[in-house]
């Protein structure tokens, strides 16, 4: 008989998945809210301007009466900068949330509607640097992707930081109620991101799935999922990498759009691997953007990783054998280990080719960044153990 198995439900948001989804947000927004009230928008600095769209949608909202005030985004946010916004906030408070951006503008709107609740800076309330816990009441709160990586409209968690080499953090806020009330993956509104933010976050999202996959603590149910994730972003990826911005990649910007969510969905479940283990403590000790990071230490890490299962052997091996085998046939190449090794190595070198990312060095990571990094580092959830030797090197090899 199999081992003892405890499954618990899985909660996916009610999501919009299709072109021109964003015209859910009116009537999604009355059924959250039925009064017009005060509504805080955050998003980027030019997205809207971009999105004729969704600045639709907003003027639509103030139209009926909502009173809307903006918070914009511009970089990877502190809980230090939260608490500024929190202050620009009309005195009253407000009633509703609509997070339209990227992982950081969905973070900040996620932790808004948490705070709104909370008493107090929003830094006490933060994992392993704070001395409170969360409630996990908040106001309601929809999210409206931008870019295809992170996954935070599903996750429990926002991602919070100021990079530091000695008092750097970066530390979640976490509740199991911090998930979205609604989700809109529209295609149309990630057309016009760059193809530099479209290759990176969708190997963080890539990267993501994967290492739930080979995480220990992934399940028969979560793997019919991952595997459905994997198999959309790697036939959407590879394209998007070379051709975003020239052609017309709807489809795949689809696509990457649900694989992108599968895997916020699959983090919360399983967490994550040596990828993230090493990407956090990194941008805690230096200004490196989270999707570059996930970039380029995705293909070392899982070389590491492969290499060290075969050392231990036994079923760890047979595990990181046969799920990256299995990954590399659904992708369309050999069901070898090795072989999905190399394809990521080629979508690395892809992407330096044709959208623009550099290794670390180029974000001015130096050696003694990388100590820092190794002295803050951890396996996660990755299938196999890595040494701190082992974490150096892959760390030299993403320069």
């Amino acid at each position: 008989m199999a081992g003892a198995q405890i499954l618990q439900p899985i909660h996916w948001p009610r999501t919009a998945h299709y072109p021109g989804a964003v015209e859910r947000l009116q009537p999604w927004v009355k059924e959250l809210c039925p009064e017009p009230g005060t509504l805080v928008l955050v998003t980027g600095r030019n997205t809207l301007a971009y999105l004729a769209a969704a600045q639709e949608a907003v003027d639509s909202l103030k139209a009926q009466g909502w009173r809307v005030a903006t918070v914009i985004v511009t970089g990877e946010p502190s809980a230090e900068w939260v608490d500024e916004q929190r202050q620009g906030i009309p005195a009253g408070g407000s009633d509703l949330v609509i997070a339209l951006g990227g992982g950081s503008v969905l973070d900040v709107g996620k932790t808004l509607a948490a705070m709104a609740c909370e008493e107090g800076p929003t830094r006490a309330y933060l994992e392993g640097v704070g001395d409170r816990t969360p409630s996990g009441r908040r106001l309601p709160w929809l999210a409206v992707p931008t870019t295809m990586g992170t996954g935070s409209e599903v996750t429990h968690n926002a991602v919070l930081g100021q990079p530091g080499l000695e008092q750097g953090y970066k530390k979640s806020l976490r509740h199991p109620h911090y998930v979205a009330d609604r989700v809109v993956l529209d295609a149309r509104l990630t057309a016009s991101v760059p193809r530099s933010v479209v290759a990176s976050a969708g190997m963080d999202a890539f990267s993501q799935l994967l290492e739930s996959y080979l995480a220990p603590t992934s399940s028969p149910l979560l793997d019919g999922w991952l595997v459905y994730g994997l198999e959309l972003a790697g036939g959407a990826l590879p394209e998007l990498i070379r051709r975003h911005g020239d052609a017309d990649l709807e489809a795949q910007r689809h696509d990457m759009a649900l694989a992108a969510s599968l895997s916020g969905v699959a983090l919360t479940y399983t967490g994550l691997g040596i990828v993230h283990g090493l990407i956090g403590p990194l941008g805690a000790v230096a200004s490196v953007p989270h999707g570059a990071a996930c970039a380029n230490v995705l293909p070392p890490a899982m070389a590491h990783t492969l290499r060290q299962a075969r050392a231990v052997g036994g079923a760890s091996r047979q595990r990181v054998e046969d799920r990256m085998a299995a990954v590399s046939g659904r992708l369309g190449g050999e069901a070898r280990a090795d072989a999905l090794v190399e394809t990521l190595e080629h979508w690395r070198q892809e992407a330096r080719t044709h959208a623009g990312l550099v290794g670390l060095s180029g974000y001015g990571i130096e050696p003694r960044h990388l100590e820092a990094v190794v002295a803050k580092g951890s396996n996660r959830r990755n299938p196999v153990a890595l040494d701190a030797e082992q974490w150096r090197s892959i760390l030299e090899e993403s320069l």
